[in-house]
């Protein structure tokens, strides 16, 4: 047979085939070096978050602002003002700074303990902390015990769903001492590399926040780069369509052509068993959704869960796993038996070992304890060291309980 792209002749001559083989031999050694670049950048990626989110020590974060720019954060807004930023002793210039938060989340000034999202090659091009380009600095104002998310990521990745690294902080902002603050790792490209590869990191990044629905509101949704890319949400316009109209005898098979039904039903038990009620399940809030470049089709990725492990008062908790969700798409699999059976049999697998290790989960809770120990003996630092002591007997019983998976037995 001829090669691709020769005559169809009986008398193709020797060297041209040696050069057709040459050439294809050039184009699977570009290619594997290409894709060895991508792997070393996840391995760069790997380092640098275990680096920097070493949860074995209470780092040191200083942030210097100018008291103009100091100002212009109380505003809601994406723009940047500039801070120099001391990491563990590491200093770094012109790093980019804005007060960050939900929707309901209360903006404040420098003196009142701001959230604060930190962008370190914001106003200089490459410039990285450890290799990393950004970092969210918690306040936990709604993580009363600064261990919720910490914990309930952990949960996540030991059920197989990619979550944020976290570990905790010492931080003064202007010299003040703004005490103790939950570091956690951003949703970014570092992110989706660190877990998915290089060549799997540019895929359609959706952010939920508190309404609209992503299934019943699909257009209402940010996508990440939409304009400057020309990014199409061709997914999530299809899995809005089965989540919404699908009869239910296709429903599992439409829906599945947009979105990884098994990752959600996952995603959907953890959130139930670490009483994360204000994610996306049962508040439509707190999360992303990753279309993923390996089949195209939506994961979800936990964030924000810093209400879970009975964190907070203020918050509704779970009680049980199978109590009415809030989201369409939950909603759509507790009215489908196969699913809702399907479902129940992840919250099992999820409230037990490897999932649920109530070893891992405590002695994760007694580093938090003994980092703390090192803080600054200052009145407000001592006050956040007081607030994890004081709730620490909340977050033991709710792991000894299983979370939530047990049905509420043994939870206060």
């Amino acid at each position: 047979m001829a090669a691709r792209g020769l005559p169809a002749t009986t008398s193709t001559p020797a060297w041209w085939l040696t050069v057709v083989l040459v050439y294809a031999i050039a184009g699977q050694g570009t290619r594997g070096a290409s894709l060895q670049q991508a792997d070393a950048r996840q391995e760069r990626v790997k380092a640098a978050v275990a680096r920097v989110y070493d949860t074995s020590l209470l780092h040191r974060i200083g942030i210097v602002i100018a008291p103009e720019d100091a100002r212009t954060i109380l505003n809601r807004t994406s723009e940047r003002v500039r801070c120099t930023f001391t990491f563990d002793g590491v200093v770094l210039k012109d790093v980019g700074v804005r007060q960050a938060g939900g929707t309901f989340n209360r903006f404040v000034s420098i003196d009142e303990k701001p959230t604060l999202s930190v962008k370190f090659d914001d106003f200089v091009e490459g410039q990285e902390l450890h290799g990393l380009e950004k970092m969210v600095l918690k306040d936990g104002r709604q993580d009363t015990g600064f261990a919720g998310e910490h914990l309930t990521y952990e949960v996540y990745r030991r059920a197989g769903i990619a979550a944020p690294m976290t570990a905790h902080a010492h931080v003064t902002i202007n010299g003040r001492d703004a005490s103790i603050y939950v570091m956690r790792e951003p949703i970014n490209r570092d992110f989706l590399t660190r877990n998915f590869g290089r060549p799997f990191s540019n895929g359609n990044l959706y952010e939920l926040n508190y309404q609209p629905d992503p299934m019943a509101s699909p257009r209402d949704i940010l996508l990440k780069d939409e304009v400057e890319q020309r990014r199409s949400r061709t997914e999530l316009l299809g899995a809005s369509d089965a989540v919404l109209n699908a009869p239910p005898e296709t429903f599992v098979a439409a829906v599945s052509r947009y979105l990884d039904l098994d990752r959600y039903l996952t995603f959907y038990a953890v959130e139930a068993a670490t009483s994360n009620y204000d994610g996306f399940s049962f508040n439509t809030n707190n999360a992303y959704l990753y279309a993923h470049p390996r089949d195209g089709r939506l994961i979800m990725i936990p964030y924000g869960a810093d209400s879970s492990f009975w964190a907070e008062a203020r918050i509704t908790k779970i009680r049980s796993p199978f109590q009415r969700p809030g989201a369409a798409l939950a909603r759509r699999i507790q009215s489908t038996p196969e699913l809702a059976q399907r479902f129940a049999t992840e919250v099992a697998r999820v409230g037990r070992e490897p999932v649920w290790d109530k070893k891992v989960l405590l002695d994760r809770l007694a580093q938090v304890n003994r980092i703390l120990a090192t803080a600054p003996t200052t009145a407000r630092a001592a006050a956040d060291v007081k607030r994890f002591a004081d709730y620490r007997p909340v977050i033991e019983t709710f792991i000894n309980a299983g979370g939530t998976t047990n049905g509420g037995a043994g939870l206060p």
